[in-house]
């Protein structure tokens, strides 16, 4: 990644913390109502039992000579604003607004209506309380406050009661988040899974079958690169197999003009000049016989299904007839060790996979040296080995070989550089693998290709 680059988007990311977000938000908003509606409760809860005493001290006012009292006794009093968990206080006031009895540190009421009572928040020697007051028909105001242990109390529960739930249905929410996000981003894995399996030739379309609706246009455009990919080869490789043929016919035909120049009296000088170029010309023939190879070996569709059961050592058993003369002609040794190997293939593609393979090898074998090929079955795999006495190839060329017209630096022969590509073509379109490396004496170069057996 580039330095300063920002990281590619991520549609997984960005569902996950949408849905988080939302999430959290809802929570968020749930407890809110759940503390409204828990508070709520406990003040209508325990406003109904803080009216009671309010109500009792009311009735029990009496005026008499020596003015306004309640006439109760000091304990039932204390009994009647008695809590186990919140303090209690009361007051009582005439309808001049004079203390009559209780706390006189609490404040007024609010102003009421005789017969009316109200309930509202306020404090006493900076602690909160919850009152209750009550305006009698003779004037008397009386009310009753409290702390608020039980209330909070209430209030905890209720929001603990109903949270919990929440949160654990908000962390399941994810879970099924995260999971339904990676089954709904499923097909594209599957696609960049089937993308990433083919080899770069294989254009066929992307089924849409399985393609959720979200992303058919996608499907359906790189469809259609790949239509116009799959076109623009085709015409490629018609044009590369029509213009090898073309130059088959006048190759030959320069080829048969320049033999029957050689059999005539020429000097010295005109004869190496013909001679030249009548190397030039097999090298040019040659050239265009691969060429066409090729271009077959690329027209065979990766995903065909190959039916017909080719017994590898047959095949090379005919490359014997065809490349005795050829090993005779430079001094090699040409070797044969065949066992049965049966592939279901293209015997045609696979035979031109053996002379590219052994015509590599005679190419690059010096006088004298031995070329060896042959077959067998083995691990459920059918091999197709030729192996020589070549210079070898270094590690840091051997990816390289394959390559279309690369040929070692330093290395002598006339090759073109298209056997090896032709090869890797063939196996590659029979689904198998070619391997090189040394002979057992370390010595020369060995290439085999395997293939599944049938």
């Amino acid at each position: 990644m580039a330095e300063g680059s920002a990281p590619p988007p991520s549609i997984r990311r960005r569902l996950l913390v949408f849905l988080s977000a939302a999430l959290l938000v809802l929570i968020v908003g749930a407890g809110t109502v759940t503390y409204w509606v828990a508070l709520r409760a406990a003040n209508d809860a325990y406003d109904r039992s803080l009216l009671d005493p309010v109500l009792d001290i009311a009735d029990y006012i009496r005026i008499d000579s020596t003015g306004a009292r309640v006439d109760l006794p000091q304990k039932a009093l204390e009994v009647l604003v008695y809590d186990h968990l919140d303090t209690v206080i009361f007051q009582v006031r005439s309808d001049r607004d004079v203390i009559i009895d209780g706390d006189a540190d609490l404040r007024a009421p609010p102003a009421m209506e005789p017969g009316e009572h109200r309930f509202f928040d306020g404090t006493h020697r900076g602690e909160k309380l919850r009152l209750a007051a009550y305006r009698a028909p003779n004037g008397f105001s009386v009310q009753v406050g409290e702390t608020l242990n039980k209330r909070d109390r209430l209030v905890r529960e209720i929001l603990l009661l109903e949270l919990v739930p929440t949160l654990l249905i908000g962390v399941a929410a994810i879970g099924l988040a995260w999971w339904g996000v990676a089954r709904g981003l499923r097909p594209l894995a599957h696609m960049r899974t089937e993308l990433l399996g083919r080899s770069p030739r294989d254009l066929r379309p992307i089924s849409k079958a399985a393609s959720p609706i979200e992303i058919l246009p996608v499907v359906e455009a790189f469809n259609n690169l790949l239509e116009q990919l799959r076109e623009s080869s085709t015409m490629q490789q018609r044009f590369l197999a029509n213009a090898a043929h073309q130059l088959r016919t006048p190759l030959a035909g320069l080829r048969l003009h320049l033999e029957l120049m050689l059999r005539r009296d020429l000097a010295a000088d005109l004869r190496a000049e013909v001679q030249r170029m009548h190397g030039a010309t097999i090298r040019a023939g040659r050239l265009a016989t691969q060429l066409l190879a090729l271009a077959k070996a690329e027209s065979v569709p990766e995903h065909s299904t190959l039916r017909e059961t080719v017994d590898l050592m047959a095949v090379a058993g005919d490359a014997a007839q065809d490349w005795s003369a050829r090993a005779i002609e430079r001094k090699i040794d040409l070797g044969f060790a065949l066992h049965p190997a049966r592939v279901r293939g293209d015997p045609l593609l696979l035979s031109e996979l053996l002379d590219n393979l052994i015509d590599n090898a005679l190419r690059y074998t010096p006088a004298g040296g031995t070329v060896t090929v042959s077959t067998c079955a083995r691990g459920g795999l059918a091999h197709l080995c030729v192996e020589d006495t070549g210079p070898g190839i270094a590690a840091e060329d051997k990816e390289k070989i394959f390559e279309r017209f690369y040929r070692v630096a330093g290395t002598e022969g006339d090759g073109s550089g298209l056997g090896l590509a032709i090869v890797k073509e063939i196996v590659d379109r029979h689904h198998g693998a070619v391997a090189v490396g040394a002979r057992d004496d370390q010595r020369g170069t060995r290439i085999c290709a395997s293939f599944p057996t049938q």
